[in-house]
């Protein structure tokens, strides 16, 4: 791996340094290896973060904003725009749609920069925490939820689309059977290989909707560079049909997917303690850039 990658840190890192999974040592160790102006945060993994505040019990605020901290003092307060946003701007050489892909990153840093300055879930809601000479507060943690549910919204079309080309009756042949797809068809969708020609309707899909190019040339350069995102759509997309699998009790795949997409630029590496996205991902060509952070800290201690 090359010294100047930029790790992606999904949310279960913060966890388990919260837990002591990871050693404060270990954690120290990877401060000190952090660039002057730190490692930029994930916009998913901020939105995922800030969800949390409305999730979680007022009384586990503490617990919520000590993972608010962690983040911000790996990302010294610099967080990245959407991965589809970076898409356009540095890869595809196109401006962003201001309505489907505003700029955020701005917003969300002082969304985090005030929850970590509350001393409680009160001082944030509402007596106001001070900030930048003024007195911040969040009226309605709710909004925190909202943030996300128009990437939800995509992901799930996401994966029915991809369920429609293979089988676009599955509504019906679940309201009558209670499966998605008829046994005999099942059986030949069971292998990867029957999946490998759906990947480039999905990239296609995509390019679409940011407003690029699906000319062949395109498409297969992004087959390539979304090649993890790929293989953990599909996994998921064979476990819908298959296996009746609920996407709203797996409403976590969405966050996985988009800190995927980040892989398209050659800079990003995932830093991960989630085995399931491990296992779905093994079979990328970009697996090594999928990594515990055991493995992400080892090479910090080559350089």
């Amino acid at each position: 791996m090359g010294v100047n990658r930029v790790p992606i840190f999904d949310t279960n890192i913060l966890s388990d340094v919260q837990r002591g999974r990871i050693k404060a040592t270990d954690w120290s160790v990877l401060l000190r290896r952090r660039p002057r102006h730190g490692w930029p945060l994930s916009s998913v993994t901020a939105l995922e973060l800030l969800a949390g505040i409305d999730a979680a019990p007022p009384k586990n605020f503490e617990s919520v904003r000590e993972r608010v901290s962690l983040a911000f003092d790996v990302c010294k307060g610099r967080i990245l725009e959407d991965p589809r946003f970076l898409i356009c701007t540095e890869l595809l050489r196109i401006p962003a749609h201001q309505v489907t892909l505003p700029s955020f990153a701005k917003t969300l840093t002082n969304y985090m920069d005030v929850v970590r300055r509350a001393n409680s879930f009160q001082e944030l809601t509402s007596v106001g925490v001070a900030y930048k000479g003024r007195k911040a507060r969040l009226n309605n943690t709710a909004i925190l939820t909202e943030l996300m549910e128009g990437p939800k919204q995509e992901w799930v079309k996401t994966v029915e689309n991809m369920a429609d080309e293979r089988y676009s009756d599955w509504r019906a042949n679940l309201k009558a059977t209670g499966k998605r797809l008829p046994r005999d068809l099942a059986e030949g969708l069971k292998p990867r290989s029957a999946w490998l020609a759906l990947r480039p309707t999905y990239v296609k899909a995509l390019l679409i909707w940011l407003g690029a190019s699906d000319d062949l040339p395109v498409v297969e350069e992004f087959l390539s560079r979304l090649d993890a995102a790929l293989e953990f759509v599909t996994f998921v997309t064979q476990e819908f049909l298959l296996r009746n699998y609920n996407l709203e009790k797996h409403e976590s795949d969405v966050f996985d997917h988009f800190q995927l997409l980040h892989l398209a630029l050659d800079r990003f590496v995932i830093v991960s303690a989630d085995p399931d996205l491990l296992v779905r991902t093994r079979s990328s060509r970009q697996a090594p850039r999928i990594m515990t952070f055991e493995q992400f800290l080892a090479t910090l201690q080559k350089t």
